[in-house]
Order: structure tokens, then C-alpha cells, then sequence
């Protein structure tokens, strides 16, 4: 292989990179080898040294992503990043799972924290909106303590009535919604095979009863009460708190992490480069 065979399949293989950054790069590499060939070191061997064409444009790339990274720490760098070193070969793809799979886990347990925040903060204001002004109303709002299902339920709307509905499909299934005018009472009803859904409210605005039923169980919820303007402000206070806490702690974790793949990355560079030196 000659020069410029070597320079057009590392050009080719340098696709992933900016025409700017390849064009950089090509011009380093015509250097080396007019160095070279003023050292007296002919073309097939400057070619032999430098190693396949691709695998030192798949070094080339994981490099420059890294640096990118390292300029800019986004998730978008560091997919980039990852991506080109995992190209290096199958050790780093299997290397790399562990680390994505943490990122993510812990990831994911920080939006939970954060969205307990927000709803503990949404329940408190809403409290105190209620307590000041009178509104939200608290009175369609109904406190499961069962341990199943949602922790708060909405009863629906106390004043007008909702139109009758009966839909009945080709195969069983069907649905029902049956105000009792005279009673107050209201049935909302589905039915899907084996699957029973049934939420039944009293001429209060209160949710009387909820049946659940998908075939193998069933779940069933009565005599729940409409949540106390104490229970709404002891719930959202709670949810502040443990929200606050996990995202603040959360953060901190994540923080550190994100700092460690700089070096996480690194090693894995430098394992590749340990690699290619024993081939």
C-alpha cells in the first residue's frame, strides 16, 4: 500500500468526524509521511507502522468525540463519545453496559424524587389556595388509606348531572354511565370479557365503591372518606419532603458520577490503545 491509497481509506473511514476535523487530520498524516520520506523511510513501511487504515481512523474518532466531551459535558458529547469507543471493539460495548445502566437507573430514581416534589408542592399549595380562598374545593376529593391504588381519588363533579351512556360492542364488551336523577347516584361501568371496572358515586359527590376485576383477581374499595383539609397538607408536606430530599441527594450522586466518566471514559481509551499495542 502506498500513500495515497492509505490517506483515501483513512479519509473514507473518517466519515463520523466534520469534513473540517478529517481535512485537520489528513493534513497531519501527508506531514508524517513527507517526514518520513525525508528520513529515508519508504511508503510501504510508514504504511505498515501506522497500522490498518480504519482501526487508526476508529482511534482517530473515539479521540476527538472524547475531547468534544471533555469540552463540552452534555449527553449528546457523551453518547457520541461512547459510541465511538465501543466501535473500537466488543470488550468496550460490554464494558460500557454497567456504566449506561447505572447512569440510567440513577437517572430515573432522580425524576421520580423530583416529580414527588412537584406533586408534594402542587397538594401544599393547593391546600393553602383552599384554606385562603376557598378553592380548590376539597369536597370531590376522596383519601384511600386501603394501601391499593391511588393515595387521593377525585369523585367527580357534585352539581348538574353527566348524560346516560350505554354502549354495547360485537362482542361483549360495553360500557355504561347511569345517572339516577331521583337518588343522586351515579354507576360508571365497563366490561371487557373477563375484565370488570365499576366506580359507583352517592348523591354526595362521595365514591361509594370501586371494583376492579381483570379475570384472575379483583380489587375492591368502599367507605372511603372525603379527604380533610389536614390529610391534603400532611400528604403534601410529606411529598415536599421526601421529593427534596431525593432530588437534592440525587443530584449530588449524579453530579459525581458525571464528573467520574471523564476518567471512566479515559480508561476505556487507554485499555484500547493497551489492546492494539499487543496485536
Amino acid at each position: 500500500m502506498n500513500r495515497e491509497q492509505y490517506l483515501q481509506r483513512l479519509a473514507a473511514a473518517l466519515g463520523k468526524l466534520s469534513p473540517a476535523e478529517r481535512d485537520e487530520i489528513l493534513a497531519d498524516y501527508r506531514a508524517y509521511f513527507d517526514d518520513a520520506a525525508a528520513d529515508g523511510r519508504s511508503e510501504a513501511d510508514v504504511c505498515a507502522a501506522l497500522g490498518e487504515p480504519e482501526r487508526l481512523a476508529r482511534e482517530l474518532t473515539a479521540e476527538r468525540k472524547l475531547a468534544d466531551w471533555e469540552a463540552d459535558k452534555s449527553p449528546a458529547n457523551m453518547k457520541q463519545a461512547l459510541g465511538a469507543l465501543a466501535g473500537l471493539g466488543l470488550l468496550n460495548v460490554l464494558l460500557a453496559f454497567p456504566y449506561l445502566f447505572l447512569l440510567t437507573w440513577l437517572g430515573s430514581l432522580w425524576l421520580g424524587a423530583v416529580g414527588l416534589l412537584i406533586a408534594g408542592v402542587v397538594i401544599t399549595g393547593s391546600w393553602a389556595s383552599h384554606s385562603a380562598f376557598g378553592w380548590p374545593s376539597l369536597d370531590n376529593i376522596v383519601v384511600n388509606d386501603s394501601g391499593i391504588g391511588p393515595w387521593l381519588i377525585a369523585a367527580g363533579p357534585r352539581d348538574g348531572q353527566p348524560p346516560r351512556l350505554n354502549i354495547e360492542g360485537e362482542h361483549g364488551e360495553s360500557v355504561r354511565i347511569e345517572p339516577d336523577p331521583a337518588s343522586g347516584k351515579l354507576v360508571i361501568e365497563a366490561r371487557d370479557g373477563d375484565e370488570h371496572f365499576r366506580l359507583e358515586r352517592d348523591a354526595s359527590g362521595n365514591l361509594a365503591q370501586l371494583h376492579i376485576r381483570d379475570g384472575a383477581g379483583s380489587v375492591e374499595l368502599s367507605g372511603l372518606q372525603k379527604a380533610s383539609s389536614g390529610s391534603v397538607l400532611v400528604l403534601g408536606l410529606v411529598l415536599t419532603v421526601l421529593g427534596l430530599i431525593g432530588s437534592v441527594l440525587g443530584w449530588k450522586v449524579l453530579r459525581w458520577v458525571w464528573q467520574g466518566t471523564g476518567r471512566w471514559l479515559r480508561w476505556q481509551q487507554r485499555l484500547v490503545a493497551g489492546e492494539a499495542a499487543v496485536r
